[in-house]
């Protein structure tokens, strides 16, 4: 496939009115690409060359590629940087350069979309010593073939942000859309939003995408193998599945009465919930998922990020530990104080995450321990339809506890004196709360279903993303110090501001910031600049009050950093019905 066909069909999304115009099209686009291109296609329509999970990071900013859109056209720098502003977006930029192209060649190759994937993906092997100039001089390379439309969307790829409206909500609704609209399923009901799917069409497609995160093999199922072959897809050792999220409890005792009504086992009786509801101590680490293989074991965040190397300690507790032969288990990575013993905050364990040098030597002064709490998988038997208490029998009988790897602390209370004791032991021992879980219920990847909720204190820092940022004044005038921040809103997927946040950062950690947040720029207004809503910061704050400066109604007193969620994306932050409750809670 002509990456030519790939560019046509993106600029069709972007001009969509609608969205059923929008899974339309997209449908059209993954039934016209062949067996070869159409796991190419279904990730990069989202500006992507790899699944989440691999991993890859391609290291290009906006800096470099408006280097390589100069090599490759010759345009005035000064020209295109007025043009981007006024754009507000680099790949129309880099389509008026190709256009006003000043060095134009008599012979250009025609862009393929494998060929581009194939190029973009190599820019992440690409390191040390005069890496950034080949990074360069092979997006110029690209450029220099391309059309101006071509280049509108190969610079959007190349940054990860296509702007085209088209979301994993978009994505699954078209695969069904594409393949699935024949469905076995008489009287099966129209999915909304899509031109003729089917539910049982987009669910198929939904639970298929959760246990496999990858488009790429649903949708080549999707197409070869229908609905059937959708619901045949597994969990597959080394492959990271969507964890199930919780929700926030409404207070401890409507908590247990709530999580118990979730699947039936409840009523809205408080005694309802006994022996159905499962209170477990609520650790402040980082979410991980162990994937054990024999001696091969990996772990990987909520974010699906493999963090395998960076916890020696846990990886060989596992394979001492773990004794059925392969396994998934869910769990909560806590670091502790080698010299107190006492769990540390989210902060200093996340050091851990993308430290590659000295590992061992932050490994002995902040060991962490894996808090299982959930089985998956088990010698070759996934058991996410099995209720909780089953999985937790499997997870008794996979592993026995050894340092480095523990059972979750967990009780399953009489009456609400005995969670309320459970949840205060967990708090003082420097945990954050409580999980309240289902016992009959199942494990649904991905989602905030209900079945288990999590109470913490109240007025609990928030998760926000960053929206915009503007640069500071004096000492820090070269630094991003002002911080717009977003809570996001799922019905619409965007992010709501609810405030500015410019202290609680020392300058190492606002320069790391600024680091980051160039890289995602998209828009430049002077000293003001908008980003990627990527980053999500953990804040703290005085209080919530009424707003109407910002999109969310609502703003941030005194706001102050406590650092960044590395385990955490985009879309978990809170949300700005979650900021609403707070507000109206105090």
């Amino acid at each position: 496939m002509e990456y030519a066909t790939l560019a046509d069909y993106c600029r069709r999304l972007e001009t969509a009115d609608a969205d059923v115009e929008l899974v339309a099209t997209l449908a059209d686009l993954f039934r016209t690409a062949d067996a070869d291109h159409l796991p190419a296609v279904v990730t990069m329509v989202r500006g992507k060359v790899a699944p989440r999970w691999e991993g890859l990071e391609l290291g290009v900013s906006s800096s470099l590629t408006t280097d390589a859109v100069l090599r490759a056209t010759g345009v005035d720098p000064d020209a295109l940087e007025v043009e981007w502003r006024d754009r507000g977006d680099l790949g129309a930029a880099a389509e008026w350069a190709v256009e006003n192209n000043r060095q134009r060649t008599l012979v250009s190759g025609t862009l393929t979309v494998i060929g581009v994937r194939e190029t973009l993906r190599e820019l992440a092997s690409y390191e040390g010593h005069g890496s950034r100039d080949r990074k360069v001089e092979a997006l110029a390379g690209l450029v220099a073939d391309a059309d101006p439309t071509e280049a509108r969307y190969l610079v959007r790829t190349a940054l990860g942000y296509m702007r085209i409206g088209v979301g994993d909500g978009t994505v699954r609704d078209a695969v069904a859309e594409a393949f699935l609209t024949d469905d076995p399923e008489a009287g099966d009901d129209d999915a909304p939003g899509t031109p003729a799917a089917t539910v049982s069409g987009v669910k198929a497609v939904e639970r298929a995408a959760q246990l496999t995160n990858d488009y790429r093999v649903v949708a080549r199922t999707a197409r070869d193998e229908g609905i059937a072959g959708l619901r045949d897809l597994d969990l597959e050792l080394g492959r990271p599945v969507e964890l199930m999220l919780a929700r926030k409890a409404e207070g401890l005792e409507a908590g247990l009465t709530d999580v118990a009504r979730r699947d039936g086992a409840g009523d809205a009786d408080a005694p309802g919930w006994r022996g159905h509801v499962l209170v477990e101590t609520k650790y402040d680490g980082i979410r991980v998922q162990a994937h054990v293989d024999g001696d091969d074991v990996r772990l990987f965040t909520r974010r699906l990020v493999d963090v395998t190397e960076g916890f020696p300690e846990v990886v060989d507790a596992l394979r001492t530990g773990v004794g059925a032969e392969r396994a998934l288990l869910d769990g909560e990575l806590v670091g502790y104080d080698a010299a107190t013993g006492e769990p540390a905050v989210f902060q200093e364990l996340s050091r851990r995450v993308k430290r590659e040098d000295d590992v061992e030597a932050l490994a002995a002064e902040l060991p962490a321990t894996l808090h299982c709490f959930d089985c998956l998988h088990v010698d070759g038997r996934t058991l996410l339809d099995e209720p909780l208490d089953a999985r937790l029998d499997a997870l008794e009988t996979a592993f026995d506890p050894v340092d480095g790897l523990e059972r979750a602390a967990a009780t399953v209370p009489d009456d609400v004196a005995a969670a309320r004791a459970c949840y205060r032991e967990a708090v003082d021992a420097g945990h954050e709360g409580v999980m309240l879980k289902n016992l009959d219920a199942g494990y649904q990847p991905g989602r905030r279903v209900g079945r288990m909720l999590k109470h913490k204190p109240v007025m609990e820092p928030l998760d926000l993303v960053v929206t915009r940022a503007q640069y500071s004044e004096g000492r820090r005038s070269s630094l991003l110090g002002r911080l717009y921040l977003g809570a996001y809103g799922p019905d619409a997927d965007a992010f709501r501001e609810v405030g500015r946040l410019s202290t609680g950062y020392t300058d190492a950690e606002l320069s790391e910031l600024t680091d980051r947040l160039e890289a995602l720029v998209v828009d430049r207004d002077g000293r003001d600049v908008t980003v990627r809503p990527e980053l999500v910061l953990e804040v703290e704050y005085e209080e919530l009050q009424t707003s109407p400066e910002y999109g969310s109604g609502y703003a941030l007193r005194f706001p102050r950093f406590l650092g960044v969620r590395e385990d955490l994306g985009p879309t978990d932050a809170d949300t700005v019905d979650r900021v609403e409750r707070l507000y109206e809670a105090q």
